[in-house]
């Protein structure tokens, strides 16, 4: 009896050295794998069962014909944030659907019908402001961090790297500059291991057609490579050109402060000083008819 219990042991110790030494680093191979293909944010970030059970309830959600129209209106403002497609789908459900229904809810129990049908209106129509507002505040931070990156590419390519070592070197170091184009070049980054053609890195890069800056830098990017064009002079002329934006966009935002400032004292400071200039007549005029 001891003797059967002592093979069986040594047996399962060896089957244990087996799948530790042989089994292992395969089963983290193919999870790597796995990983980089589904594409699902930044490497080290483990989805768990029950996370990836919410991706698949939320894509199935956004999936359905009534939905699918809001959701590509949507989906362009949150992919410009740097959400994958997996966080976007579980922003937009989160935010416009689900917070919103409890909301509604609250709203017709705690205040009534009348303004629970405003806060119902509120709820369903705040979220996506916010999510448009969120979207452009993101696109001119990227296309203001594209201008750094377009600097960056031309010194490092001055040196003789390429414009993979570049973009991999600009990641790693220039994160705190550019951090959320980091995402973007991360991404870019992963494409490239996985043993895809630059083009296609390229395209995934420049996927967003709204960040102009990055886009010109990508397109510019591949006549580089399949030209075999210098691209020192072609930065300078992106870079100028975006500098000239963003002036011009600076300029309207002026000109849009000194309209509302205008209609800010309309409201608020003229009432006042009908009052302080008027006042004083308008007593005058009072006492005189009441003698």
């Amino acid at each position: 009896m001891a003797d059967s219990w002592y093979l069986l042991s040594a047996g399962a110790a060896l089957l244990a050295l087996w799948m530790a030494g042989y089994m292992a680093p395969r089963w983290a191979l193919r999870a790597r794998i796995h990983q980089r293909l589904r594409n699902r944010g930044a490497a080290g970030d483990d989805e768990q069962g029950l996370n990836a059970m919410l991706a698949e309830l939320a894509e199935r959600f956004v999936g359905l014909s009534s939905i699918a129209g809001d959701y590509e209106d949507m989906e362009a403002a949150l992919e410009t944030t740097g959400r994958n497609r997996q966080q976007s789908q579980a922003t937009y459900v989160v935010l416009c659907w689900l917070l919103p229904a409890v909301v509604i809810v609250l709203g017709f129990v705690i205040t009534g019908p009348i303004a629970g049908a405003v806060v119902a209106a509120a709820a369903f129509l705040l979220p996506r402001r916010i999510i448009r507002s969120m979207g452009a505040n993101a696109e001119k931070k990227q296309n203001l961090e594209a201008i750094e990156l377009c600097h960056m590419t031309r010194m490092l390519m001055e040196a003789g790297l390429s414009i993979e070592r570049a973009l991999r070197l600009v990641a790693v170091q220039a994160r705190p500059v550019m951090p959320h184009l980091a995402v973007r070049l991360d991404r870019f980054n992963r494409v490239m291991e996985s043993g895809a053609d630059r083009s296609v890195a390229l395209d995934e890069l420049g996927r967003n057609r709204r960040i102009l800056v990055l886009r010109s830098y990508v397109n510019l990017m591949k006549q580089s490579g399949t030209l075999g064009a210098g691209v020192t002079r072609s930065l300078d002329q992106i870079i100028r050109e975006a500098q000239q934006t963003e002036r011009s966009r600076l300029k309207e935002d002026t000109n849009r402060v000194g309209a509302k400032m205008t209609i800010v004292m309309m409201v608020f400071m003229l009432p006042g000083l009908f009052l302080l200039v008027g006042g004083p007549a308008v007593i005058s005029v009072v006492e005189t008819l009441s003698r």
